[in-house]
Parts: structure tokens; sequence; C-alpha cells
């Protein structure tokens, strides 16, 4: 018997998905990308460092804002250039931001809709119109933070390695910050109708992989944490992380996938709050207390639930992140490096962005970032001339897709003795709730 599911729409790109089952025994699935491989990997060597952050900005139109931070930061640790404070809260509130709107896109528009039985969007809008609201509100205010402070809300070309080409009128932050609380009402009505609806019952203990950080909920830099492992969580450097994360092909899809000490994990929202759920800002948190649930959270279609909660962490914190910025009396400024480089190695910075100067040898730089759907890397090798001999970036999606396989596989016996409309109903559902990004899979 086979299950055939051609076309997953409501996602980023497009993907089938097919199951072999043998006297009821469920042997094989598989999520098939049928987009093709888009090679952004090969078309980075042999071009200057400067051209990353703006070609792996194009792999994504959903989320370029964090393949940009990423490329840009990688880049930097290549050098040893430690960005300004300011140039980190500015990069850290259009991350934040991102999430913003790119949970607010998936978990209303394009999941919870399957959890109505409603096939049509427009149908579940109509239905829901003061929902539907809080959505386009949230959402719109996150893309209005990127458009000011990144240059524009899709691409964004003010940041780059070193700091900002320009910098956002405080006029213009302050405005942002001056619609805060009709926006996180808005995030608040919309968290509170997610988390009322009954998601299917499901459990399959798995890996949880994201970033941390002592000093906050991880999403900008950290070190990575794995939990559980042997029971217990361990932590290793991002830098590190080809010692323990591997990317494989597999001849059913473009796209690679990954295992992390040849098993699957999970990456993402979920995997964010079992890791770092402690550190989630008072409303977040308060909201995940009043769930009652068992942590570690198992249920993948809890992932919606796990972004709604981090809906509102990162309003909080953009919140506090805008309240900084505005709280000097002078314009924003300027200043381009910072961290406690001498003139002399800041200098050498300028130049190396500049091209002017070449470099002594080959160098290597390693970013970690988290971008809404899990852990993104970027890993680069630069010539004496600034060249790029080798590029690496593994996307969210390629991590998981392998523990989204396990999951459906055994999910599917759950849903088998279902007519075949209603299986295949429930068996996207769960393919949607990881929120796949197949254009950044098929990068």
């Amino acid at each position: 018997m086979k299950i055939q599911i051609n076309h997953i729409g409501k996602m980023e790109g497009h993907a089938d998905f097919v199951a072999e089952i043998l006297k009821g025994d469920v042997q094989s699935a598989k999520l098939i990308t049928t987009e093709g491989a888009r090679l952004i990997e090969g078309i980075l060597i042999g071009r200057h460092f400067k051209e990353a952050p703006i070609i792996t900005s194009r792999i994504c139109g959903i989320c370029p804002v964090v393949h940009k931070l990423s490329s840009i930061k990688a880049i930097e640790n290549a050098f040893e250039i430690r960005p300004s404070q300011q140039t980190v809260k500015l990069r850290k509130l259009i991350n934040l931001a991102q999430i913003i709107h790119s949970h607010a896109l998936h978990l209303f528009f394009l999941s919870l809709p399957d959890f109505f039985n409603i096939e049509n969007d427009l149908n579940f809008v109509k239905k829901y119109p003061k929902e539907t609201q809080c959505a386009i509100n949230t959402r719109q205010w996150a893309l209005k933070i990127i458009e000011v402070v990144g240059g524009r809300a899709v691409h964004p070309i003010a940041c780059e390695v070193g700091g900002f080409k320009v910098l956002p009128e405080k006029n213009e932050l302050k405005n942002l910050a001056d619609q805060y609380e009709v926006v996180l009402k808005n995030a608040l009505g919309l968290a509170n109708f997610v988390i009322s609806i009954k998601y299917p019952k499901f459990s399959r203990p798995t890996t949880f992989v994201s970033l941390t950080n002592s000093k906050e909920y991880a999403l900008y830099d950290g070190d990575i944490k794995i939990f559980p492992s042997a029971s217990q969580s361990r932590i290793i450097k991002a830098e590190k992380y080809t010692q323990n994360i591997k990317e494989i092909e597999e001849p059913y899809r473009a796209a690679k996938s990954a295992t992390l000490d040849g098993e699957p994990f999970m990456v993402g929202a979920l995997a964010r709050i079992n890791n770092n759920w402690q550190q989630l800002n008072p409303l977040a948190k308060g909201l995940l207390k009043g769930m009652n649930w068992q942590l570690p959270q198992y249920n993948t279609f809890e992932n919606i639930t796990a972004q709604a909660i981090e809906i509102i962490h990162c309003l909080e914190e953009a919140k506090k992140i805008l309240r900084d910025l505005l709280s000097d009396s002078s314009s924003l400024r300027m200043g381009r490096l910072g961290g406690g480089k001498s003139k002399e190695d800041a200098r050498l910075s300028l130049n190396l962005i500049a091209g002017a100067n070449p470099l002594s040898c080959e160098t290597v730089g390693v970013d970690a970032i988290e971008a809404p759907r899990g852990t993104l890397y970027h890993h680069y090798k630069i010539d004496k001339n600034g060249y790029l001999t080798n590029c690496n970036i593994i996307t969210p999606t390629v991590s998981y897709l392998k523990n989204l396989e396990q999951d459906v596989l055994a999910y599917i016996p759950n849903v088998m003795k279902l007519n075949p409309k209603k299986r295949a109903i429930k068996i996207r559902a769960l393919i949607r709730a990881y929120d796949p990004c197949i254009a950044c899979a098929t990068h």
C-alpha cells in the first residue's frame, strides 16, 4: 500500500509526500521537495566576501533578515570584527521582527485552518475576522520595524559587515514604540486563540537543538544546546557544529537533510522553548505556565503554540531594545566598529571591508543564529584577497527534515483507518506544523 500526497501547499515552497506500508506496518515516510537545486553555495565560490550577505539574503523572501545577519556575523568572526553595542541592538531588533512576522503568517494563515477542517484560507478569515486582524496588525508592525531599520521589509539593504550603511531616524523608532501597547494587545489575542485550540494527541521523544545563552533567551547568538542527550543536556561551541551535525544527500529530493551524531533532531520554536523556557520574558512565560505543559514537550503539533508564545516574547524584547535605543538624548551614532578593538585593529578591519589590504593567509568564519524555523549556520572560507573558497549553509528545514519524516512515520498508524481524504488532511497538518521552508532547504 502507498499513501501519496501530491503538492502540499500553504508553506514556503513545494513538496510531495509518499509513505510505503507493508502488511499494515509503515515502512517509510518521505517528504519529497519538488523544487530544483538552486546552488547558492556554489554561486558564492570565487566571489568577494562582501557579496555573500547580499546573495544569501535572496535564499528566502520570508526570512531574508536572518540569512543576511548570519552571513555578516560569519564574516565578522573571520576577521575578528566586533560591532558596536548599538549595531547589535539594531540587528537583534530586526531579527525579533522577522520572527514575529514569520510566526504570525505561519501559525494563523497556514497552519490553524488545518485544525478547523477548513481548506480554503479565505473561509477561515471570514469565520474569524477579529483574530485575522490581530494576526495582520501584529505582522505589519514587525514588517515596519524591518523597513525602518533595514531599509526595506524584504531583502534589507542597510545592514552590512561592521555596522549599518544608514541608521533609522529616532522619530521613526519612537512611532514604533508608541504603537507597542496596541500591537501587544493584538498579539495576546492571537496567542490566546492559538492556545485555546485542542491539537491532536501525539508524542514522539526526540532531541531538541537550539542556541543557548546564559544572558538571554538565545536568538541572536550563543552556544548550541542539545537536549536530551543521554538523559541530560550538553552544550557545544557553535563554531564546532560540524563535529556533530552532518548534512546528507538522498536521491528522492534536491534538498539535503541533516543528522546529529547520526540521529534525527528537532529545531525551531518548540526546541527553543524546551531548551530555554526559563529565560522567556514575563508575559510569554506566564502564557507557558498557564498551559501546564509537561516539559520537555514532544507533541510536534504544539510547535504552533510555541510560535505563539515566542511572538509575545519577541514583542517584549523588542520593547526593551526600542527603549534602550531611544533613551540616549543624542541621535543614533554611526560608529561601525566597537567592542574594545584598538584604533589600529579597527583601521585594519575597515580596510579589509573595503578590500584595500590583503590578508596574510586564508581565514574561516562561522556563525549560528536562530531563524524563525530553527538554528541557521553560515560557514565561509576566505582567501588572502577576500574571495570565498568554500561555503556551507545549513538551514533549519534541512536540520529537521529527518525528524519530520520520523514523526509522520510514527503518526500514520493513528490515522490509517480514516478515509484517504481525511487521512491526507491530518498528515498535511503535521507536516505544516513544522513550518517548512522548501526554498531555504533547496538553497
